[in-house]
């Protein structure tokens, strides 16, 4: 398979998967969900995304051999996950709704 028809049917499946996913979270009422838990998806949202930057930049590094980018994303991940941790990424709730 090209470059161009991986390219294209990545891109067709990310954009389905993204509707799919827009679909479903708009059924859901967004007012019967609490807060804590919205707060708790969100946090974990953030893990996956500095671990996903942590992968990418390790990924430079071994593999396009590109030691300043691999190293500006994991500078990157690391700040989102130390400061997710620290919490001020997401505010903790205050309602325990």
């Amino acid at each position: 398979m090209s470059d161009l028809a991986f390219g294209l049917s990545l891109f067709g499946f990310l954009m389905t998967t993204v509707l799919v996913i827009n679909y479903f979270s708009k059924r859901v009422d967004i007012d019967k969900v609490p807060q804590h838990k919205k707060n708790r998806y969100l946090t974990w949202f953030w893990y996956f995304y500095g671990t996903f930057f942590l992968v990418n930049g390790l990924f430079y590094i071994f593999s396009e051999n590109d030691l300043f980018f691999g190293l500006l994303w994991i500078a990157i991940s690391i700040t989102i996950i130390v400061l997710n941790y620290m919490g001020k990424v997401v505010p903790k709730s205050t309602s325990r709704s």
